[in-house]
């Protein structure tokens, strides 16, 4: 049998209107585009202080320190994230820290790539916790306040003066003008809120003279060397330096409490997070 080529056409045609028929409409569908959410590199929060940063268990069991609080803090009012590297020390003095500063090359490579730093190191030197002070020099753990006024407090603090300047501005030079957050802490009165702590009346207006002096030298220092200055004395101990704030002090020791290293991370947060953020 022959089958013309007429005939093989009209049997396509006929398959492709029954295929037609069949076949489910289709309309072509553009590609979703994907929404992209860019990753925040997490800024770098560096500590360098003694152990009123370093928050020990052992000074406040279960306590939160204020640096911890602080970064949460910025994360919250920014929408950043925060990676802390503490390196606070138990019983380090300012000379302690300058050594710190000119010989260990990793404090000094994290202090150059830090976005935010805080140094707290405002407690060990003052004229009660040396030998070699104006005021009563060598007495140990029980200063004799009798010999303690505002002379010999002011040279106390000033004798500190080019040690804390050196420190603030090493670390500023440290960041070569790139934009930083840069603060400090002064100190706390404790001798009129720790409870237990057998001391003569004589001693609360004598521990202002210092602490007066001391914090005056802190934050000027600060101030014209780049950094800004976290007023504590004054959020712990009033205006006048003398109310006690039993409550803010960790019992048995000097280091604040779960609520001190509140108000201490508070007082830092009100200062704002310039230049890193409005």
């Amino acid at each position: 049998m022959k089958i013309s080529i007429g005939s093989i056409f009209l049997a396509f045609i006929f398959i492709m209107v029954l295929l037609s028929g069949c076949a489910t409409a289709f309309t072509p569908v553009s590609p979703a585009t994907e929404t992209s959410v860019p990753t925040l590199t997490p800024w770098s929060l560096v500590v360098v202080g003694d152990s009123i940063a370093y928050n020990s268990s052992m000074h406040c069991p279960g306590c939160i320190g204020f640096v911890d609080r602080y970064a949460a803090a910025i994360t919250e009012a920014t929408g950043h994230p925060v990676n802390v590297q503490n390196f606070s020390k138990l019983g380090i003095g300012i000379d302690g820290l300058i050594e710190d500063l000119e010989t260990n090359t990793s404090r000094r490579d994290a202090l150059a790539n830090a976005d935010i730093i805080i140094v707290g190191i405002a407690h060990n030197d003052t004229a009660w916790n040396r030998d070699d002070d104006p005021c009563d020099g060598p007495s140990g753990d029980n200063p004799d306040w009798s010999k303690y006024n505002a002379s010999c407090a002011a040279e106390a603090a000033e004798t500190f003066r080019q040690k804390f300047e050196n420190v603030f501005t090493q670390i500023v030079a440290l960041r070569e003008g790139k934009p930083t957050i840069f603060r400090t802490i002064n100190a706390y009165n404790f001798w009129n809120s720790q409870p237990g702590l057998d001391i003569p009346p004589e001693a609360m207006n004598a521990a202002r003279d210092v602490l007066d002096a001391w914090n005056a030298m802190i934050c000027k220092a600060a101030q014209e060397n780049g950094f800004t200055c976290a007023n504590i004395y004054h959020a712990f101990n009033g205006a006048d330096g003398l109310t006690p704030s039993p409550d803010l002090i960790a019992k048995g020791n000097i280091h604040p409490s779960d609520k001190g290293n509140e108000v201490i991370a508070r007082v830092l947060t009100d200062l704002g997070f310039a230049p890193l953020a409005p």
